[in-house]
């Protein structure tokens, strides 16, 4: 009797604790939100910012994949027993998957999945604000992108390709093939954060120093062209899907027979409760509280052979038994949901605690970060001097080889041109020489020839002198004439 009057006095206070709480409290304790309290701008912001500057093709996949979040701990827990499946061998072992196309997609980043994994909260708040705001949501990436775009630390690189087209701005992977996966500090990306009861998330490595630009994973290769199946129709504020690009990892049968907007499968939920009536309600999911006391419902099969025989006290005490246990589980619930309650606002503090702290560390980090870039640049403009004295070293060298060759030219050409006068006048010296010697020869010729007469004439001079001095000393008298006339005589008579 005492302790049934304990109980129930404990019970009273339990139900006038309850009932003292805020309407907001209340309004949490219940199945689902009112369709009016959506995500504010603040949260969408907050949730948004880490994952804005994906590539829109791997952006598309986490928001449509972030909708299922059981198939997401899965996807994660089998690419982790097999980390060896790459390429077209992962994508032939997701063949047998019965999992989303998108959480298949999402195999391929093993890393991002282990995010969305690990951070299931996150994960799962990211999908019910694409599934209940998809608008709001494609303009808060927008936005978010053309405040980085304003700072200057969105540009295109190596990396990827940054699109203007009037008011939207797309990032698509430099190579179709490659696409690589940025992660960055979302309080220096955007500026001066401008919710600060709404501190980004960060999805990053962990222990790793964020500087003060983009980085980015390593980078992921594809045989084929990937997220080509989905893209985003930002004018009308949807994803579309593209039936005639239909993945690999994807059997035909499982596939769309028709292209269009991509719409959820409740299917792939998993049970998992949606956020709000309206949206369950869209996805034939009704706000019954009976239905989170059915047995397959809480994880246990249904009993499909009740009506076998078995013996009456044993079917008693189970379904006693089984009574026990419900009735236990719901005196149990309220007490451990105003815990929940109470532990909330702590759990928030200790959260913005954390928070705070790694902003603190960060901003402690960043002078030293910046003394080390300055350094780097210091050093950079130190190469930089460095290479262009060498530049001009190597450029004054070969002016000066350039110089040296052309004088030499020069002192040959001059010293050519003064051989020529001296070359020219020795040949001329020998021609006149040559003319000379010819000439003496020619003369030589001529004296002999002169000479040979001479001596002819002057033999016979003495000849005849001879003859006729001897008859004209056998003849009449001395003289000349007498001695001629003689010869003559003599000559006429021998004839």
């Amino acid at each position: 009797m005492k302790a049934a009057t304990i109980f129930h006095l404990a019970l009273g206070l339990l139900i006038i604790s309850f009932f003292s709480l805020p309407p907001q409290s209340l309004a949490q304790d219940s199945d689902y939100l009112e369709p009016s309290e959506k995500y504010s701008r603040e949260e969408l912001a907050q949730m948004l910012a880490p994952i804005a500057l994906y590539p829109d093709a791997l952006l598309s996949q986490v928001l449509m994949a972030s909708t299922y979040p059981i198939e997401v701990i899965e996807a994660d827990r089998w690419v982790k027993r097999n980390p060896k499946l790459k390429g077209e061998a992962l994508d032939a072992a997701l063949l047998d998957k019965d999992w989303d196309p998108s959480v298949k997609a999402i195999c391929h980043f093993p890393s991002i999945l282990a995010l969305m994994s690990e951070r299931i909260t996150e994960t799962t708040n990211l999908g019910n604000a694409f599934l209940a705001q998809e608008a709001e949501v494609m303009d808060m990436v927008q936005e978010l992108r053309a405040k980085a775009y304003a700072q200057g630390n969105l540009t295109t690189t190596s990396d990827q390709k940054v699109i203007v087209e009037k008011e939207t701005i797309v990032i698509e992977p430099a190579a179709p093939r490659v696409i690589y996966v940025p992660y960055y500090d979302p309080f220096y990306i955007y500026g001066p954060w401008w919710y600060p009861a709404y501190p980004p998330y960060y999805w990053g490595p962990p222990g790793v120093s964020i500087g003060t630009g983009i980085s980015y994973w390593p980078g992921f290769y594809f045989g084929f062209a990937f997220g080509t199946w989905s893209y985003f129709d930002w004018h009308r504020h949807h994803i579309f899907i593209d039936v005639h690009k239909r993945p690999r990892y994807v059997r035909h049968g499982r596939w769309l027979s028709k292209p269009g907007r991509w719409y959820h499968a409740p299917r792939h939920r998993r049970g998992v409760a949606y956020r709000d009536k309206s949206t369950a309600k869209k996805y034939g999911q009704y706000p019954y509280r009976s239905r989170d006391f059915r047995p397959d419902t809480r994880g246990f099969p249904k009993l499909r052979d009740r009506d076998r025989p078995i013996g009456d006290r044993t079917r008693i005490d189970r379904e006693k038994g089984g009574y026990d246990r419900s009735r236990i589980d719901r005196d149990r619930q309220p007490q451990q949901r105003v815990d929940q309650l109470k532990r909330q606002p702590q759990q928030r503090v200790d959260q913005l605690k954390r928070q705070t702290q790694q902003r603190v560390d960060q901003l402690k980090r960043r002078p030293q970060q910046r003394v080390d870039q300055q350094k780097r640049q210091a050093q950079q403009r130190v190469d930089q001097q460095r290479q262009t004295r060498q530049r001009a070293d190597q450029e004054r060298q070969a002016r000066q080889r350039v110089e040296g060759e052309q004088q030499e030219r020069e002192r040959v050409e001059r010293e050519q041109q003064m051989r020529q006068p001296a070359e020219q006048e020795r040949r001329a010296r020998q021609r006149v020489e040559g003319e000379q010697r010819q000439r003496r020869r020619d003369d030589n010729v001529f004296n002999r020839i002169e000479d040979g007469r001479m001596e002819r004439q002057s033999s016979e001079r003495g000849r005849a002198s001879r003859q006729g001095w001897g008859t004209g000393s056998r003849g009449t008298g001395p003289s000349g004439g007498g001695a001629r006339g003689g010869r003559g005589d003599r000559g006429r008579n021998r004839r």
